[in-house]
């Protein structure tokens, strides 16, 4: 059952991307409790306990996000065609789609949490997951609109949670920038 939910993950991301989809995070706003205030300028989010980790979600949990993604047939799909970021091959393209709703959705976030805390994913893609918050799941991660603001809200809080507990420097480091970016986002500054 979960490697069909992985197959239809896939799928999905291959044909929205294809296709030129319109981001499904629009349509699924998330209102923000409190709004968060960022800390003096000079202030990082720095890990406190390098080898702690955030405990391990199961995969299952990112099949509430599937039901959302328009599907098509395994068959549309190139199978033998891996995913590429920044020139290597992505070993776990699901936490690639979860990033994408995390801020909106709950068993997205556990998904992508699992995947950035699971030390046999390679470092680089552990940090781009994490410094991507910025971008993947945004309408226009240059010039946020309104209904970015929450997720990049909540994507702050989501940081202010996790970063203490970072697996380890590769993850704290990303996510200090990761933090910046977003706060940088929210108040209307250009992101580097």
């Amino acid at each position: 059952m979960a490697s069909a939910a992985v197959v239809v993950i896939v799928v999905s991301a291959i044909v929205a991307t294809n296709h030129g989809a319109t981001d499904v995070v629009a349509s699924i706003p998330k209102p923000v409790e409190q709004p968060v205030s960022r800390p003096a300028p000079a202030a990082e989010v720095v890990s406190s306990n390098p080898t702690a980790a955030v405990p391990a979600q199961t995969v299952q949990a990112a099949e509430p996000a599937v039901a959302r993604q328009p599907t098509a047939p395994a068959e549309t799909a190139p199978a033998d065609e891996p995913l590429k970021i920044n020139g290597y091959v992505v070993q776990d393209p699901e936490a690639r789609l979860a990033l994408s709703f995390v801020g909106t959705d709950p068993a997205a976030e556990a998904y992508w949490s699992q995947a950035i805390n699971d030390p046999n994913l390679p470092s680089e893609e552990r940090k781009d997951l994490i410094e991507d918050l910025n971008e993947d799941g945004l309408m226009d991660p240059k010039h946020p609109t309104a209904q970015d603001m929450p997720i990049i809200l909540n994507r702050i809080q989501l940081i202010e949670e996790m970063a203490p507990q970072a697996m380890d420097p590769v993850n704290a480091r990303a996510f200090n920038e990761a933090y910046n970016d977003l706060w940088d986002l929210y108040n209307g500054l250009p992101v580097h």
